[in-house]
């Protein structure tokens, strides 16, 4: 897609953009992202489906930010122009906390990752314990993911199962989970409202590295909010786990003695994830990757 389809994509939705001020971003798997400037100056996010299955929850995801940004201090997207083929939002204030190069398949970060603001992390905390304190009542009946506490470890076991029907999954990674499974001390026994694919690129911070909003809604839902943690526990390890947990619980966030452990262990699970997304999508690269992360340890 070049920047004249996007035009024409665009303004047959009612936008009119300037097609010179258009760049677009390939590193989503679901969607391109382009941005762009309309005649009145104003900037513009265009997420534009790469096939059918992309907008699979589109429909849920508009509904939960319309309740979402009545309840929150930070910034989430507005949709404005939404239909089968674009959605598109007033861009935000803030940049992305990192972005993804496609070419390096690495992250360039908006600052030292080597040396993480600690501004970042307690502003992070914050706004995860804002987010899944949102009551839970009102997500019901939009049509997201709902997993209620007692059922935690039932989805999880049979997520774990179904994968192993398709995949070769290493026998050491396969006893791993089924003692995790069994240990209630591991376990949460809540749930709350969670964002469910929170990484840098989908956090965005201001010019003092304050965290000011989140973009990418596709995998809200209510059920185990730990998954909000995954993502900052793989880039910045054990210490830059505890720190943001820590930013989490004076914030409010509701936590319990093994919750770092836990969110360790769910880590692991991450190929399942792959796998199931290989499933829905049809991509073949993401069944190998799939394949790979299920044979390892």
């Amino acid at each position: 897609m070049n920047t004249r389809n996007v035009t024409q994509l665009a303004s047959r939705n009612g936008l009119d953009i300037l097609e010179e001020t258009i760049k677009i971003n390939e590193s989503g798997v679901d969607f391109r992202v382009a941005h762009a400037n309309d005649y009145n100056g104003d900037k513009w996010i265009l997420r534009l489906p790469r096939r059918r299955e992309s907008m699979r929850h589109a429909i849920q995801e508009k509904k939960a930010l319309e309740i979402i940004q009545h309840h929150v201090n930070f910034q989430v997207p507005d949709w404005s122009i939404f239909s089968d083929e674009i959605i598109a939002y007033k861009q935000l204030k803030g940049v992305p906390a990192a972005t993804i190069d496609v070419e390096q398949q690495g992250y360039i970060w908006s600052f030292d990752e080597t040396n993480v603001p600690v501004k970042f992390h307690q502003s992070l905390g914050k706004a995860i314990a804002e987010l899944h304190a949102l009551p839970k009542r009102e997500f019901e009946n939009i049509g997201v993911e709902m997993v209620g506490a007692t059922e935690l470890r039932a989805s999880m076991k049979q997520r774990m199962e179904r994968v192993k029907e398709q995949y070769d999954v290493n026998p050491i990674l396969w006893e791993r989970w089924q003692a995790w499974l069994a240990e209630d001390s591991f376990w949460p026994t809540h749930v709350g409202v969670k964002h469910g694919d929170l990484h840098p690129g989908h956090i965005l911070i201001d010019q003092n590295n304050l965290v000011t909003g989140f973009i990418d809604w596709t995998e809200v839902g209510i059920a185990d909010v730990s998954v909000d943690f995954m993502s900052h526990h793989l880039l910045f390890g054990d210490e830059g786990l505890k720190k943001v947990l820590d930013a989490y619980d004076n914030a409010g966030g509701r936590t319990w003695p093994r919750m770092a452990e836990h969110i360790v262990e769910l880590l692991t699970t991450s190929g399942i994830t792959v796998a199931e997304y290989a499933q829905v999508s049809g991509l073949k690269d993401m069944q190998e990757i799939a394949a790979q992360m299920l044979a390892s340890e």
